[in-house]
């Protein structure tokens, strides 16, 4: 059985391409579609069936997955709208052929009372999946834990995480695990039809993050009722867009709002192993 990536070059394509050879899945049985081949000699290298897929260009990602059993669609950074665009010609491609289950990487929280940027359009792909006339998945991630640990250094620099969340809650996520229980959903049976949500074990406060970077480090992090204006303010000069700036705003809005305090046993389910601690 053929299993493809889209979007195997992101750094969640990649974890999932890795957990799936670290769970037996033979090289060869692994097509990676990537916008840019050359990017992925990495890929290529372990022997991973390296294919070039533009979500931009349907017949590219037909062409990609010619072979395929099953396939994850891991969207891109685009704003909602095109990405509205590429997930409809990654479904049709998809259909066209011949896949038989498809299994989307979306986000907690995916109803249309969340007041998130980009919920219309995982409004939009979840519903694809569900009528492309192939079985599906669903997979709900919770937001990243890595992104904080990557920023602790900032972090300890400014004695606090800067979210405008309030006293909202999310039960952040290792990639890692989310890779995990990815790679598991597209390696064994009995997942057609399924929603999971993958989470981290414990929701926790932009306070409770704040506690644990200064544990683990034994710098004074204190979390503070940080405004929309200190949150811009620390994005100044990281060469992260505004139109992605806008986006991680919505997002923590959504936090405070308490739509992503969604705390599952999905990932120890799905993979034998629990989800990693914030900590």
């Amino acid at each position: 059985m053929k299993i493809a990536v889209l979007a195997a070059s992101g750094q969640l394509g990649r974890r999932v391409v890795s957990s799936l050879l670290d769970r037996g899945v033979a090289p060869a049985d692994i097509v990676a579609g990537v916008r840019t081949p050359a990017k992925a000699h990495d890929l290529a290298a372990l022997g991973v069936q390296v294919r070039a897929a533009d979500y931009d260009d349907p017949a590219t990602v037909q062409r990609a997955l010619a072979g395929v059993e099953r396939a994850l669609i891991i969207p891109s950074k685009a704003p909602p709208a095109p990405r509205v665009v590429q997930h409809q010609n990654a479904v049709y491609a998809a259909g066209a052929a011949g896949v038989k289950h498809l299994v989307f990487s979306g986000i907690v929280g995916t109803r249309p009372e969340t007041p998130s940027a980009i919920v219309p359009f995982l409004l939009y792909a979840e519903s694809s999946l569900r009528t492309s006339g192939m079985t599906w998945t669903l997979l709900r991630n919770s937001l990243y834990a890595d992104e904080i640990v990557d920023w602790v250094p900032d972090i300890l620099r400014m004695g606090t995480i800067p979210y405008p969340t309030g006293d909202g809650r999310t039960a952040y996520v290792h990639r890692d695990d989310i890779a995990r229980a990815t790679a598991a959903v597209l390696a064994t049976d009995g997942h057609d039809g399924q929603i999971y949500e993958l989470t981290g074990p414990e929701s926790l406060t932009t306070s409770d993050l704040c506690d644990a970077v200064a544990r683990a480090t034994g710098q004074p992090v204190v979390g503070t009722d940080a405004t929309d204006a200190d949150y811009l303010k620390a994005c100044e000069g990281s060469g992260q867009s505004a139109f992605i700036t806008q986006i991680l705003l919505s997002l923590y809005h959504v936090i405070e709002g308490g739509h992503f305090d969604v705390c599952t046993d999905h990932i120890e389910r799905l993979t034998g192993q629990p989800a990693t601690s914030f900590e």
